[in-house]
């Protein structure tokens, strides 16, 4: 995950600095459909974080939130990102920032599990009855 945050600060931040350039310096700068297709895919896709967030705290009960909100959260961030520097709209780039957020969530959620399954295992090694008691040789 760490790679992943170096990754969207380096590309976030270099590109961001590049001069301005009139004829642009996105691969298929010129194919306008490709990159509205790509705009709006990603604020389709940011929004849909809010659909799967509620539908998932429906059947919970509860408030929470699913891992699959910050995957989309990211996603989507990374499609504005391309198409507003696409645009070279500072912006826009500026307000995709928050994918720092959501990698960092991310990272936060599988420490957790990885801290949860190791206790897990831990605790699968601990006697169960109290015949397994008897055999239960520290």
């Amino acid at each position: 995950m760490g790679e992943l945050l170096a990754f969207y600060a380096f590309f976030s931040l270099a590109v961001a600095t590049m001069p301005v350039d009139p004829d642009g310096f996105m691969p298929f700068q010129h194919h306008y459909l490709l990159w509205k297709v790509i705009g709006f895919g990603g604020i389709g896709v940011f929004q849909l974080r809010w659909l799967v967030q509620w539908l998932y705290s429906e059947r919970a009960g509860e408030s929470k939130v699913p891992i699959s909100f910050w995957w989309l959260s990211l996603l989507g961030s990374l499609m504005e990102l391309a198409y507003f520097l696409r645009q070279q709209d500072s912006v826009g780039i500026l307000g995709c920032m928050g994918g720092f957020t959501y990698v960092r969530n991310l990272m936060l959620v599988y420490k957790k599990r990885r801290k949860d399954a190791a206790l897990q295992a831990d605790l699968s090694d601990l006697p169960r009855s109290h015949e397994d008691m008897k055999n239960f040789k520290s």
